[in-house]
């Protein structure tokens, strides 16, 4: 996923990029490929790159364990700049300082990791999953939990009926 800016016009320039997840590191959840559009804009000293980024992959439930597969979208944004001086800049986590004269500039590491935050932290197959039966591991998705009711332990007996009197 490189652009070649050497000799770039000023302007705005649009690319588009097909990569394989193995080309752009992803981990073995990831699966065909990433797709990446870029609006790139130069100007003077400075490029600004405002990428939409799709993956996919299979991923497991956090809830009932079972394989689903996941589209992630998401999108950043990067200012590359060659000398920046004592200007001010904008966000320092969307600036990169390269070198005068450098041929191009990858995108994959911007890329990466921006598909990894994009996965939501808790992983579900659906939003209405029921998990799994926590003592005899039944899919509660699938199929109803045939449990004993769990015996009420008689520590609370007294708590309970002090509950009952007063409502």
């Amino acid at each position: 996923m490189k652009i070649q800016i050497a000799g770039l016009s000023e302007g705005v320039h649009e690319f588009s990029f097909r990569e394989p997840v193995a080309e752009v590191d992803l981990g073995e959840e990831f699966n065909g490929e990433v797709e990446v559009d870029v609006m790139l804009e130069k100007s003077g000293k400075q490029l600004y790159v405002k990428a939409d980024v799709r993956a996919g992959g299979m991923f497991s439930c956090d809830r009932c364990t079972s394989p689903f597969s996941l589209a992630v979208r998401s999108t950043f944004q990067m200012y590359y700049l060659w000398d920046h001086g004592d200007a001010e800049l904008p966000d320092p986590a969307e600036v990169q300082v390269i070198p005068g004269g450098l041929p191009m500039i990858d995108l994959a590491d911007d890329v990466r990791q921006t598909v990894v935050l994009a996965v939501p932290l808790k992983l579900l197959c659906k939003e209405e999953c029921k998990g799994l039966c926590p003592r005899c591991g039944a899919d509660l998705n699938k199929e109803l939990c045939i449990c004993p009711p769990e015996a009420l332990d008689a520590r609370w007996e007294t708590l309970r009926r002090f509950r009952e009197e007063n409502n």
